[in-house]
């Protein structure tokens, strides 16, 4: 399972967001490593199709697939709903999770139908 996490050095969020993978991916015991990816220009955001830091990615899927799909890509800071429908700056640690376990269950079902 590959993860990325993407996001804009000047970004306030990156830390805690950090974390909260990290926490999350102990939780839900993957021990693979975290790809970082700095994204410094909005000519790289755009390649990347960077809506935003920080941004996680899990097998190439954003955390957060509740998109509209006409995000605009830039070196901005990203906000997350809540189920409540609160705005946070930090990804929910359960869509972490959830995304965290998707990814599992798609390898899974992948690798039953390769034998």
């Amino acid at each position: 399972m590959s993860i990325e996490f993407l996001y804009e050095p000047d970004c306030s969020s990156t830390e805690v967001a950090l974390a909260r993978l990290r926490e999350t991916c102990r939780e839900e015991a993957h021990a693979g490593g975290i790809a970082m990816v700095e994204v410094t220009s909005d000519e790289q955001a755009a390649a990347l199709r960077f809506p935003g830091s920080p941004t996680i990615r899990i097998d190439g899927r954003d955390i957060d697939t509740s998109g509209d799909g006409s995000e605009r890509f830039a070196l901005v800071c990203r906000a997350y709903r809540l189920p409540d429908g609160r705005i946070t700056p930090f990804p929910p640690k359960e869509l972490i999770r959830t995304a965290l376990r998707d990814a599992t269950r798609r390898r899974s079902v992948s690798l039953s139908a390769g034998r």
